[in-house]
């Protein structure tokens, strides 16, 4: 006899939102600082009660902020618990489960960001975000090979992420690549470089300001 599956409830109001946020942001301190930020920034005293604004207020004011910030997956479950309606914020998946890395999905370009530091990655996602793109955020290189299609990728070239390089280059992925300049090593990033299936390749300094790097993305999309 096949279980059944019950649909998680759809509430509203502050508790239910917050709730939401420390799923997706993965602890309490992280959702309610998120929260009186986003309450700030809007001019808002609380989080409305009543459906339509409630709604209106996850829409125009949450998932904006949020977007640049977590996985898909998380994004999914937010909407789900607060709006219900989860078609309505994004379109089917741009791959099926298992394609390869780095096919060129139609749509907007998809870019995924390797990028530990926290404020870091929410201004370079920001950048991206209203530069056009898609953006995933991973925190660590090897979480790359399990993002299911992406028009380019960014990393800084430690071991790890030229270990996924050379695995993304084996793959003969058409995906763009930029990678931060090391001095330490360059001559790795050389042999990435020659190794790449494509020309769609850049360097950019490691302090560069998020719209110099958005605009080398958008070289390596291009």
């Amino acid at each position: 006899m096949n279980a059944v599956v019950e649909p998680i409830p759809v509430l509203t109001g502050g508790a239910t939102l917050l709730k939401a946020l420390e799923h997706a942001l993965g602890g309490e301190n992280e959702a309610r600082q998120f929260l009186r930020t986003v309450l700030w920034d809007a001019g808002m005293d609380a989080v409305p009660e009543a459906r339509v604004p409630f709604e209106g207020f996850v829409r125009d004011e949450i998932l904006p902020r949020l977007v640049p910030m977590v996985r898909l997956d998380r994004l999914h479950d937010l909407v789900r618990r607060t709006i219900g309606d989860e078609g309505s914020l994004h379109a089917a998946p741009l791959k099926s489960y298992g394609a390869i890395p780095g096919e060129r999905p139609r749509g907007r370009p998809r870019v995924v960001i390797v990028e530990p530091d926290a404020f870091r990655r929410v201004g370079i996602s920001r950048e991206l975000v209203r530069a056009g793109f898609d953006v995933e955020v991973v925190a660590s290189a090897e979480e790359v090979l399990r993002v299911e299609a992406f028009h380019a990728v960014v990393m800084l070239l430690d071991e790890a992420a030229e270990r996924v390089a050379k695995s993304l280059a084996g793959r003969g992925t058409r995906a763009g690549l930029v990678i931060y300049d090391d001095p330490l090593r360059r001559e790795s990033a050389r042999s990435i470089i020659d190794s790449w299936p494509s020309d769609r390749v850049s360097i950019v300094a490691r302090d560069a300001p998020p719209s110099v790097l958005s605009s080398r993305v958008r070289i390596v999309t291009s």
